[in-house]
């Protein structure tokens, strides 16, 4: 709830305007799994595996210079398990407002202002571990969004915002009094509502709301706020003020050891997320550095690159089945040799199925004690109606297809628009139209299944049905080993 009616009505202009993603569903879904306490890491992984940009995005930032992972992250789970729910949760919710509000930039200028957030948030992190922080997720994500409030306005009511910006850098005017003026709110009260409405980290929340300004991770945060603004900008570089900032950061990490040019060019050469998403090559850093140094001019600008963003904004393409499922099968393999615990197994093999078996989406079921009803405990599928427990399959029903088929031990396809299949599988199974199903055994006898299904009427071709068959042999394998 926010408090102040005129910061509330500036808000709602913000998100009518299309420059708050509160539009887009994955936002909408990681901020309710951060207020849900029974929430699992399955669930943020099938949230984020909806797309397949914000998949692609989390996995090129925790293989980036920010966790210096010691081998290559190519899962979601692995991310999981590598940097833990809460990180991913903050990565997944910062670099998904962060891609909304690169696509509502609406000049060129806008969207090298929004890249300078990322920049922002690879230098803070940079910056936090020559610090030793703890925490270097909420260190990314607070310099990520550090300027998100002031991006908006900027946005939303550029001349307006122009007004403010002139009032701070000609009359030196305090952000929140410029603010006042132009706006009727402080720019405080602006940024206290975002937090509110995300319900970002608490580092994070910190950082825009200007608490805990002794902090030394939160002023190392505004201190590369205020070098990757002086990379986009055309009045804040040079030498003197370099100086300055060089030497603030100095007194921060209480080190002699600290070159402003040697750090940012070495921060976006490690981070390889700055090639892939803003198409800058090193050669182009230098060149950006050099104009920074020279104080004239835009450096971003002088080094001719104006797809800042692009490859965060474009729409993913599907990623290619036949690389990927070499990958899920060794990494299930070794699973089930090093007995990894059960749970990070059926996710990785819930992965591996909706990654691989194109516009699929999948349930994995277990019996009750009795035997007599299956019901799903995972679901991954862009239907944000369905849940894993809507999937039931009565075992007394033995003039089902599905049940003979699991009572056979053997995987079978079907098609769900044959009169046997009226059943009552799911809630709302009209838009189903083929269909897999492959029991999940151990010891030879069924304890669960795999049921996965698509929209289309796309049969499943040989291949993925040899790939859904091993998968699910080797889940079987895992619980054996589990039980050993």
């Amino acid at each position: 709830m926010i408090d102040n009616l005129k910061t509330q009505q500036l808000i709602e202009e913000m998100r009518s305007k299309g420059n708050l993603p509160a539009i887009n569903e994955n936002v909408q879904a990681i901020t309710q799994i951060t207020h849900q306490s029974h929430t699992r890491t399955v669930d943020l992984a099938t949230v984020i595996m909806r797309d397949c940009g914000l998949t692609s995005n989390i996995l090129a930032t925790a293989n980036s210079v920010t966790y210096r992972p010691r081998y290559p992250i190519k899962t979601i789970t692995y991310a999981v398990t590598f940097l833990g729910f809460e990180k991913v949760r903050s990565l997944a919710l910062g670099l998904s407002i962060f891609n909304q509000t690169m696509k509502t930039a609406k000049t060129q200028q806008l969207g090298q202002l929004y890249a300078s957030s990322y920049f922002s948030g690879a230098f803070a992190s940079s910056l936090a571990a020559k610090n030793n922080a703890d925490n270097p997720e909420e260190i990314f994500i607070a310099g990520l969004l550090y300027r998100l409030p002031w991006l908006a306005l900027a946005n939303t009511f550029p001349k307006k915002f122009k007004e403010m910006e002139n009032l701070i850098t000609e009359k030196n005017i305090s952000s929140n009094k410029a603010c006042k003026d132009v706006f009727g709110v402080e720019y405080d009260e602006i940024c206290n509502a975002l937090t509110n409405i995300y319900n970002l980290p608490d580092k994070v929340a910190k950082v825009l709301r200007n608490d805990d300004a002794d902090d030394p991770l939160i002023a190392l945060i505004r201190e590369s706020g205020n070098i990757s603004n002086m990379l986009f900008s055309n009045k804040l570089g040079g030498e003197k003020a370099m100086e300055k900032t060089e030497a603030r950061i100095k007194k921060i990490l209480e080190t002699d050891e600290f070159n402003i040019s040697d750090f940012i060019k070495d921060t976006c050469e490690q981070d390889a997320n700055v090639a892939r998403f803003f198409n800058l090559e090193k050669d182009d850093v230098d060149m950006m550095v050099k104009a920074l140094e020279w104080g004239k001019g835009n450096p971003a600008q002088i080094a001719g690159k104006a797809t800042f963003g692009d490859a965060l904004t474009e729409e993913e393409k599907p990623e290619d089945p036949d690389s990927l499922i070499g990958q899920f099968l060794t990494d299930l393999m070794i699973a089930c040799r090093k007995k990894t615990e059960i749970n990070q197994v059926l996710m990785l093999a819930q992965e591996a199925l909706y990654r691989c078996l194109i516009g699929t989406e999948i349930f994995t079921a277990f019996f009750n004690k009795s035997k007599t009803m299956m019901t799903g405990k995972f679901y991954a599928g862009k239907n944000t109606l369905l849940k894993a427990e809507d999937f039931k399959i009565s075992m007394t029903d033995i003039n089902s297809p599905i049940v003979k088929s699991i009572n056979k031990k053997e995987t079978a396809v079907f098609d769900l628009t044959e009169r046997s299949f009226q059943i009552s599988l799911l809630k709302n199974q009209s838009h189903f139209q083929t269909a897999m199903i492959s029991p999940i055994m151990t010891l030879n006898l069924v304890i669960g299944a795999y049921f996965i299904v698509r929209t289309n009427d796309i049969p499943f071709s040989e291949k993925e049905i040899a790939w859904f068959e091993q998968i699910v042999i080797y889940v079987g394998q895992a619980f054996e080993n589990s039980k050993k």
